[in-house]
């Protein structure tokens, strides 16, 4: 899990590097900056990458997950009761962990916003529902995120007015909402159809918003009717409620999935061909973007003659574009054929997954 293991790391960022990030935040946001800059640069130009760290570490990355984390740290800052111990250590860090999430979050929409953002502003039909909104989501998000970014600089800060950069910081809760609604267009259908990945992304960030909503809405009250002692009990009562209904939530998802399994194509018997491979249908699988993609390779008379996707989860469109490569493995009747630019990863896990279903083919 993406989320959790990024939440895990900013949190230890924070208990350990907290002195030096407020006394010397400078190398951090370089440091922010090449990490951006590298996701730019990889996802772009289709740099390869050690599958381990491919499919654990670069998501952190590139999918937005570290910088989620660290929105959700300075989130909760102001939700946590005043005086209390995780309130005086992180609001002295509010701003400095605002800007690396920022600058983290800008090579993120950079990377893939050089395929989505495009085709928002070009071809909005050719993006699925979900994603045109998830798309709309991003633009709306980074119109409000520049500005607090911006104003988040220390010397930015010192030449405004009080009141009115606390209003303007008043935006951060409509970029919170969006940034809830960017996630879950993106993984509920996902989880709708039964991954059990998805299901516990969508678990894992309703209760986070969930939570923080209620802690907030509970501090609000304390402060009106002056029981800010008993805050920080309600605010567990709440998380807890919070967890059980995103419970409740993903238990749903998955029932409404039950009676939808889709079977894998039979695979027909294999019979000797007298030049190229067997005749047959065969199966493979190979790491994509994402997930594994699963394929099934028809040949007859010693040529690959069909290339079917059985399953896949890389975002569209990349994964549309990335099926032509199915016509020049056919063209061509092996897999020595170039990725498709734009589209590397998934291209490349077609190529891979072909590869594995005709290494039982035999030449």
């Amino acid at each position: 899990m993406v989320f959790l293991l990024s939440l895990g790391i900013s949190i230890l960022f924070v208990i350990l590097l907290s002195k030096v990030l407020r006394a010397h935040p400078i190398p951090f946001y370089v440091g922010a900056a090449a990490i951006a800059l590298a996701v730019v640069t990889v996802t772009w130009y289709g740099v390869a990458l050690p599958s381990g760290f491919k499919a654990y570490i670069w998501p952190m990355f590139a999918r937005g997950g570290l910088a989620g984390a660290l929105f959700v740290i300075v989130m909760f800052t102001g939700a946590f009761p005043n005086g209390s111990a995780p309130i005086k250590k992180l609001m002295p860090l509010r701003g400095q962990l605002s800007i690396l999430a920022s600058i983290l979050t800008l090579g993120h929409n950079a990377a893939y916003g050089r395929v989505y953002f495009a085709r928002l502003f070009t071809d909005p039909a050719s993006l699925p529902t979900g994603q045109l909104l998830a798309a709309i989501c991003s633009v709306l998000m980074l119109l409000i995120m520049l500005p607090l970014f911006i104003t988040s600089f220390m010397a930015v800060r010192r030449k405004m007015q009080p009141k009115r950069w606390k209003a303007l910081q008043r935006l951060a809760y409509g970029f919170y909402g969006l940034l809830c609604c960017h996630i879950l267009l993106l993984t509920v259908p996902e989880a709708v159809h039964g991954e059990s990945t998805y299901q516990l992304t969508v678990f894992v960030y309703v209760t986070v918003f969930l939570s923080y909503l209620s802690c907030r809405i509970s501090k609000a009250l304390a402060k009106r009717k002056n029981t800010s002692c008993l805050l920080a009990r309600r605010q567990a009562v709440a998380v807890i409620c919070c967890t059980a209904l995103s419970a409740s939530v993903v238990l749903f998802l998955g029932r409404s999935n039950s009676n939808s399994v889709e079977s894998a194509p039979p695979v027909e018997s294999a019979t000797e061909s007298h030049s190229g491979y067997r005749e047959g249908t065969y199966t493979g699988s190979a790491m994509g973007m994402n997930a594994p993609i699963e394929v099934s390779v028809t040949v007859e008379g010693g040529h690959i003659t069909d290339i079917s996707i059985i399953s896949s989860r890389d975002d569209e469109p990349y994964f549309s574009d990335a099926l032509y490569v199915i016509d020049d493995i056919l063209a061509a009747n092996h897999t020595q054929v170039d990725t498709v630019t734009g589209a590397t990863y998934s291209s490349g896990g077609i190529i891979d997954a072909v590869e594995a279903a005709l290494e039982s083919a035999g030449e």
